[in-house]
Parts: C-alpha cells; structure tokens; sequence
C-alpha cells in the first residue's frame, strides 16, 4: 500500500475520533483505538494519568459532550507521520468546552486497519 493510501486511512481514523471527541460516543473511541491502548497525560496536580483505553471511552461517554452543549466543532490534523511500514504517529488538535488538548497518538496497522495504540495528551484551559 503506497503512503498516500495509508496517510488517507489514518485520516479516516482521526476523522472518527473527532467525531466521537464531540459526540461524547464512547463506543466510537472504542472503534478508534486497540483494547490494549493506553491514554496518558499529567494532571494539574502533577499526577500522572494511565487509561486503559475502555476506561478513556467510559470517560467520553459519561461527560457532556460538546455536541449537546452546542459548541462550536474546533479539531485538526497538525501532522501524520511514517515511523514504518505499519506505524505512524499523528498530532491533532481539539477542544471539548474550556479545554483545548493538543494530542500525539501512536498508530499500528494491526489485523487489517489503522489503530491508535498509544495517546498522549497535553491540555490547556480557553474561553
């Protein structure tokens, strides 16, 4: 599969993830991600954060969505990258009610598709 192609899929897949980041659908994190992913970040308290992906999805699925809250839609693809024939690494950016996260998430092709294996987030606080 040329790079072009693989560079669309994984669009498709960020596309997806958007899409359940502001429809607060954990069930779409779920199609986004491996099972054995994980979510990692550091708190404001300097806690450090390790979801399991299934526990990020539950997260999304239990806060106000931006969606119902009538937000307006703020996400982008800032980059995709080519580690090796079946990795790659993207940065986005999104912003869900008075946090814009700035992404970086790990991608495998693994039994067929694109999937997020790894996230790590980093968050500010906007008005």
């Amino acid at each position: 599969m040329n790079e072009e192609k693989k560079k669309q899929d994984i669009e498709q897949v960020l596309y997806r993830y958007f899409d359940a980041s502001y429809n607060g659908s954990g069930e779409g994190m779920l199609g986004v991600f491996h099972e054995s992913a994980h979510i990692y970040g550091v708190r404001d308290n300097g806690d450090l954060i390790d979801w399991p992906s299934a526990e990020f999805a539950k997260l999304v699925a239990e806060d106000e969505p931006p969606a119902a809250a009538g937000q307006v839609r703020e996400d982008e693809i800032i980059s995709i990258r080519f580690t090796g024939e079946k990795a790659a690494s993207a940065i986005v950016k999104l912003r869900i009610g008075n946090t814009r996260y700035t992404d970086m998430l790990c991608f495998i092709e693994f039994e067929g598709r694109w999937q997020v294996i790894a996230k790590v987030l980093a968050a500010e606080t906007v008005e």
